[in-house]
């Protein structure tokens, strides 16, 4: 008795202080607005070339000579003091025609991209899945003649895939494209915001009707989607793309759940131009940086629209020092302007595109390719990642089923107890095996409070 006195005051501590501290909660999270999540989100991080690559079947994530996902993979990123990941998802070459929808989303990839989402939604992180790579005339194309098409295909493949997460909570969060734009336009990347072409205001007239056709698919999908966060870019996800007056945000039944997505690879003479020899850190790219902020803040956030970066890195151009040095300028904007960010790993440190050598995690390893790279960006958003490595060494996941608390654990659970918010035990059971259910009988917050070979660990739950 005298040991569960013990363990029940370290556990309400540990809830209490975890409460106060970490408001997010796999299953339970809801009624945020987009500003409250993207203050949430510490800093996010990128599946790149996996999901989104274009090849066939279930194994087309390998497509791109990238290894499978494993969980181990996102529990390397958790540990590293992520607490958000993005995974790009192409959908265009696991679509046919089944009659009920025009694009209909094979079973076999539906489930695989489930499975990699639970590996990062089972760790409490957040998670951003979207329609990236099916920018083509027979998918999704912004111009007036694939247009009802393009709304055809984004309320197909929404509908399929809001309904299939229908009951994740707000942790799980939407994106309607990745970079919409003109496929061999001559402005496909780029475009004067102030004087754009006829082709790129078309497209961009486009993608507001295409960005509203999939918001509302989202809502009409019914479970928590009415209360899903859902980001939307304007042309390419620039910031041109976002600033200029053609666009706008999409209508929406409820309130505060879009926010905007730009891509920002800023400066890109720095972070990204093979044509370029000199890749060293220079003060006018301070300035850069400080525009990019600024005219986010100015220009979107000031008209009460949140905002989060999508994708960001500088290449490898064997300039560690002044890549460290970019990183604290770029994620020092990004803490002081509350705007998140999530670093673009497409696990390629040598390719031979110079601007495509985004590589920070070592897929095959799990080791980082330069661990100073990570620690730049967690010491500048001022975050010790230390205090993820006990929850991930003792990995468990607890599941809320009606009355019923389900627990799962990589080790042996030796017992488990349900507690009151106020102390009392409601429930309980010696375990013996590596999962559990504990049945609770009324409504209310608790805390369940899992003991293993590995020691001691503490959840928050609601029962509804």
């Amino acid at each position: 008795m005298k040991h569960f006195a013990n363990v029940l005051k370290t556990a309400l501590g540990v809830a209490a202080s975890f409460c106060l501290a970490n408001s997010a909660f796999a299953g339970n999270l809801s009624g945020k607005s987009a500003s409250e999540i993207a203050q949430m989100i510490r800093v996010g991080w990128n599946l790149g070339n996996s999901l989104d690559a274009t090849g066939q079947g279930v194994n087309a994530e390998e497509s791109w000579h990238n290894p499978r996902t494993t969980k181990e993979m996102i529990n390397k990123v958790k540990e590293a003091g992520f607490n958000a990941v993005r995974f790009p998802v192409s959908w265009s070459t696991h679509v046919s025609n089944n009659g009920q929808y025009q694009f209909a989303i094979d079973g076999q990839w539906m489930a695989r991209v489930k499975e990699v989402v639970n590996y990062a939604y089972d760790n409490d992180m957040f998670v951003i899945i979207n329609i990236h790579h099916d920018n083509d005339q027979w998918h999704m194309l912004p111009t007036n003649q694939y247009l009802d098409q393009s709304k055809k295909y984004v309320t197909d493949v929404w509908t399929q895939v809001a309904r299939e997460f229908a009951d994740y909570d707000q942790h799980l969060i939407f994106e309607t494209l990745n970079e919409p734009r003109v496929v061999g336009d001559q402005n496909e990347w780029y475009f004067d915001s102030a004087n754009p072409t006829q082709s790129v205001s078309e497209a961009i007239g486009c993608i507001n009707q295409i960005n509203q056709a999939a918001v509302d698919a989202i809502r009409n999908a019914g479970g928590n989607n009415m209360d899903r966060l859902v980001g939307c870019p304007g042309y390419v996800a620039s910031i041109d793309g976002l600033t200029t007056s053609g666009f706008s945000m999409p209508n929406d039944k409820v309130s505060n759940r879009l926010w905007l997505s730009v891509h920002a690879y800023t400066p890109y003479d720095f972070c990204m131009n093979p044509e370029i020899q000199n890749h060293s850190w220079q003060q006018k790219y301070y300035y850069d940086i400080e525009w990019l902020y600024n005219t986010l803040r100015d220009k979107v956030m000031s008209k009460g629209c949140p905002v989060y970066i999508g994708e960001t890195s500088s290449s490898n151009y064997n300039n560690l020092e002044d890549r460290k040095q970019w990183e604290r300028c770029f994620f020092g904007f990004s803490k002081n302007y509350g705007i998140p960010c999530f670093v673009w790993d497409n696990n390629s440190v040598d390719n031979t595109n110079g601007a495509e050598r985004h590589g920070y995690l070592n897929r095959k390893t799990l080791e980082w390719f330069e661990p100073s790279l990570i620690q730049t960006i967690m010491e500048t958003l001022g975050y010790d990642p230390s205090s993820v490595k006990d929850e991930i060494a003792n990995e468990w996941n607890v599941y809320v089923e009606g009355k019923s608390v389900r627990i799962k654990s990589n080790v042996e659970i030796k017992n488990v107890d349900v507690v009151s918010i106020n102390g009392t035990k409601v429930a309980g059971l010696v375990s013996g095996g590596k999962e559990c259910s504990v049945n609770v009988n009324h409504n209310g917050v608790y805390i369940v409070v899992i003991n293993t070979e590995n020691g001691t660990s503490v959840k928050r739950i609601i029962i509804k």
